[in-house]
């Protein structure tokens, strides 16, 4: 009897491994030869359904729509982009949400989160360090309201620690609803200002990006997280105690807005933004 037992006991083991063995292979729990060797050569970013590897150029082959967009709102060639990410990447283990090899102050890579938020980060390292291979044509905007909306929408999921809903309140308040056309021409949404008057983006699209990154860096990140908090810096006012705080007109508006757009967040893919 102990025999059978010690035989079935056996024969489940050796059926519970035949089982496991091709998931843990799917996920990467059990590397291959081939796998150790292509990690030793460093080009090794995924491997995909078909289990093939995929390297620099064909990763960003397969998020080809996200290279191009992000690439033409920093105004740089996605074809320079490209061979720029190749050579980058050439000598070091890809990192999927740090593509460009961006180190801190501590030369430690960071860790973006996501491939488009690295993406970004990069381009405009890239556009700040060679400024010729930047198109810096100005185009006013002049298409509709909903096209911005989708920017935003877009750009909020990248930078996901801003919410949605208060910055297209926010820049509705300041926009007049994405339809005021001095600020539209100047393809700037949220009313920033600089020592020369209201600062002028070169598109839209660079624009929208700007103002959702700002918020993300200099607001959110930092624990200015409510439109109240937010308000003390954006449109601040004195209360009856001299205490700074949000205008309550400000307030006002953005309030209105977040009632009109509170049923209007959904995901926007990057290839319709490239259809428009």
């Amino acid at each position: 009897m102990k025999s059978i037992m010690t035989n079935r006991v056996i024969r489940n083991a050796v059926l519970t491994v035949t089982l496991l063995l091709p998931l843990q292979f799917g996920t990467g729990f059990i590397h291959t030869k081939e796998e150790n060797k292509a990690s030793l050569n460093h080009k090794v970013v995924l491997m995909d359904l078909n289990y093939e590897y995929c390297d620099t150029r064909c990763y960003l082959s397969k998020e080809n729509a996200t290279v191009e967009f992000l690439s033409k709102t920093v105004g740089i060639d996605k074809n320079t982009v490209v061979e720029n990410l190749i050579e980058v990447n050439k000598s070091n283990k890809i990192m999927i949400n740090n593509i460009g090899q961006i180190k801190n102050n501590n030369g430690e890579l960071i860790d973006y989160g996501s491939f488009e938020k690295g993406l970004i980060e990069y381009l405009l390292i890239l556009a700040k360090n060679n400024p010729s291979l930047v198109n810096n044509k100005y185009v006013p905007y002049e298409g509709n309201s909903e096209y911005v909306v989708d920017l935003i929408k877009y750009f909020t999921k990248i930078y996901d620690n801003v919410d949605y809903l208060t910055a297209v309140s926010i820049g509705a308040a300041e926009s007049g609803y994405y339809k005021v056309k001095y600020m539209l021409r100047y393809n700037n949404i949220y009313g920033g200002m600089s020592s020369k008057g209201l600062i002028r983006h070169k598109t839209i699209e660079y624009g929208v990006l700007s103002y959702v990154r700002l918020l993300s860096n200099n607001y959110y990140s930092k624990g200015l997280d409510t439109k109240e908090k937010i308000g003390r810096v954006y449109c601040p006012t004195f209360n009856e105690y001299g205490e700074k705080v949000a205008s309550s007109h400000w307030i006002g508006l953005v309030n209105k807005a977040m009632k009109y757009y509170e049923n209007s967040y959904e995901v926007v893919e990057v290839n319709s933004l490239l259809e428009d």
